[in-house]
């Protein structure tokens, strides 16, 4: 008989709104009271966990965030963006941030090492790169791909890099070196995101032909492979004991995996769309999923209680069980090949009509961020003076458009179209004119 007592099933506990676009990534801060998302909207928000009405928004990018991390101690945020650069930020209100021109292309991954110290950023233009926090300050290239990478992390000890992209690689970098220490080649996917597994010894990939795989890296060996989605998965996370993975996939589900069986064990709806990015909390107690839908959801894992025996007892009577029993041992150094259409006697948990899935954007509000510069006050209040007449322009051309005549309108219109216009690539072309000075301000710094 089910000790109820034991065995807790996943929950939503969390639901929060604030983007206007697709979240790309979602990540917990170290001291765990804290999320950052980021979005196609061209904004990083900070969610607090303990506060719910102080989230703050960042919104500096000028192209779509596609990447966030938090540094080892929860006092920065980095965020990589398809502007091509990397902003380093403030976690509040008034904070100040940095910024630097990281590639030539698209920055698509950005990861701080265990000490804070550095970064690793990787770009469509097919490198990674490594760089000083304190003084942004480029330290080396790695090369070995060739095409886009979409993901680049830190190993647990921070000696090494595991980075993927479209040319269906799996790379693992020695830091000290900057040599490509080991290759893992797929033939049908190519690479979405990474993971590493707490002892530092395995590496996840998630995979665009709907496959997650494990690798083991001092072994060179593929050892687990699973096919739980019935599309392309997107992000991954290993729970902080190394025992479970969280995926989510195209195919607008979560999937928790039970690593040391070798089986999924649930499958978790509540997203309408593709899910994007999932996110396990420090502890274990919580993870995170954002995605297409531009919903963030929470929810406690009650991991801490999952007895195998069980979860076979309650699937038995979720669901006649099928072919996946088949795998309930997975020895460490064997290939488990999971196929999607098996995994039907997985638990299902859907979430949309829980309290918690209806209770969103009743207890919080996003705040605009305050940061500053001293690189760019000058330049930016230039801008927003500029800004300003902008606005006053517009008005008063609103205002002669009220006070004329009818026939008079439509004339009135077209020049007011033509202002807004011209007005706006003004301030387009300040703005670029704002990142070139930044830019030669930091080559002049590098050389004194």
């Amino acid at each position: 008989m089910l000790n109820e007592e034991l065995f807790t099933e996943p929950c939503l506990e969390r639901h929060f709104s604030g983007h206007c676009s697709s979240i790309t990534q979602v990540r917990f801060s170290p001291c765990g009271q804290r999320l950052s998302t980021s979005s196609l909207d061209l904004s990083v928000i900070l969610w607090d966990l303990k506060q719910a009405a102080r989230c703050i928004r960042f919104s500096a990018h000028s192209g779509a965030v596609y990447s966030v991390c938090w540094s080892p101690k929860s006092n920065l945020v980095a965020s990589a963006s398809k502007d091509r650069t990397v902003k380093i930020w403030e976690p509040k209100i008034r904070g100040v941030s940095g910024e630097f021109l990281a590639h030539s292309k698209a920055v698509r991954s950005v990861d701080f090492d265990p000490s804070g110290t550095m970064l690793i950023t990787a770009s469509d233009d097919k490198t990674l790169k490594l760089w000083k926090v304190a003084q942004r300050k480029f330290l080396t290239s790695f090369t070995g791909h060739n095409n886009w990478v979409r993901a680049a992390k830190f190993s647990p000890n921070g000696q090494l890099i595991a980075s993927c992209g479209d040319d269906k690689s799996l790379r693992i970098f020695d830091v000290t070196s900057g040599e490509c220490v080991r290759t893992f080649t797929e033939e049908r996917g190519m690479g979405r995101q990474i993971a590493w597994h707490p002892d530092g010894n395995l590496v996840a990939v998630a995979l665009s032909c709907n496959r997650v795989k494990i690798f083991d890296i001092a072994e060179g060996e593929l050892i687990q492979l699973y096919q739980v989605h019935s599309a392309p998965v997107n992000d991954l996370a290993f729970h902080p004991n190394g025992n479970f993975l969280l995926t989510g996939g195209d195919d607008d589900t979560i999937r928790l995996l039970d690593l040391l069986e070798g089986r999924p064990i649930y499958t978790l709806t509540g997203h309408t769309d593709k899910v994007c990015a999932v996110a396990f909390s420090p502890d274990g107690q919580h993870f995170a999923s954002a995605g297409e839908d531009r919903q963030l959801l929470v929810w406690k894992s009650n991991l801490h209680t999952f007895d195998a025996n069980s979860f076979r007892s309650k699937q038995a009577s979720f669901q006649k069980e099928n072919s996946v029993s088949s795998l309930a041992a997975a020895p460490h150094n064997s290939v488990v090949d999971t196929d999607s259409k098996n995994c039907d006697d997985t638990i299902l948990i859907d979430p949309r009509h829980s309290v918690a899935y209806k209770m969103r954007d009743e207890n919080f509000q996003v705040l605009d961020s305050q940061y500053t510069t001293a690189k760019q006050q000058s330049v930016s209040s230039f801008t927003k003076s500029l800004q300003q007449q902008h606005e006053t322009l517009v008005n008063a051309a609103i205002c002669t458009c009220a006070s004329t005549q009818t026939s008079n309108e439509d004339y009135l219109q077209l020049e007011l179209n033509a202002l807004q216009t011209q007005l706006a690539e003004i301030v387009i072309t300040l703005r670029k004119l704002e990142q070139r000075i930044i830019c030669i301000e930091n080559v002049v710094l590098e050389n004194i």
